[in-house]
């Protein structure tokens, strides 16, 4: 787990960035501080916050994108998204390449209903904490976890566990099953 410091110089370097939204060296400075945090989601903010708001200096930008640290952090569909929007001017306030993390600009609407409720890393954080108390039949929590993913429409999460289940050749109870087609029918189903 990240040290608490790190995240109080992330919010810190964020209240930095909100007293001065485009001074490039504050939105550098945020996306280092997201470096040391775990998952892809700080990271990804502060950029989107820098495409916003600092978009004056595009090739600044170009060079963090093109940083090793950087690169094998984000997902190369988001590496190409931002390469995009470098040469076509300033992100728009609601993109869907903000994320919760993003100070300046919003997460649009236009994303899957998990990435608005819980982000890619908590998916992956749930199915890893809940997948050792599955793998020794904890009904308790099967249906916890089981409920989240339904709830929150998390099908990274329930698929990502339901795999390794499937690994470890457990068998899946039927609210397996029926968890899966609700997910499959989508939201409001």
């Amino acid at each position: 787990m990240e040290d608490m410091a790190e995240r109080l110089e992330f919010r810190q370097s964020g209240r930095r960035v909100l007293r001065n939204r485009s001074d490039p060296d504050a939105h550098e400075a945020r996306v280092q501080f997201a470096c040391r945090l775990r998952g892809t989601e700080p990271l990804q903010g502060a950029l989107a916050d820098m495409a916003h708001a600092a978009a004056g200096d595009p090739s600044r930008l170009s060079r963090l994108l093109q940083r090793p640290d950087i690169r094998q952090r984000l997902l190369p569909g988001v590496l190409d998204a931002f390469a995009r929007q470098i040469s076509s001017g300033p992100l728009p306030r609601v993109t869907a390449l903000a994320t919760r993390y993003s100070i300046l600009a919003m997460p649009s609407l236009d994303v899957p209903a998990r990435a608005i409720l819980c982000g890619a890393d908590d998916s992956r954080r749930a199915a890893a904490e809940a997948l050792p108390a599955l793998l020794n039949g904890n009904a308790a929590v099967e249906e916890a976890f089981l409920a989240h993913c339904e709830g929150a429409g998390d099908t990274l999460a329930f698929m990502l566990a339901r795999s390794a289940m499937i690994k470890a050749r457990r068998e899946l109870s039927p609210r397996w099953r029926e968890v899966s087609e609700t997910l499959q029918r989508g939201p409001g189903s």
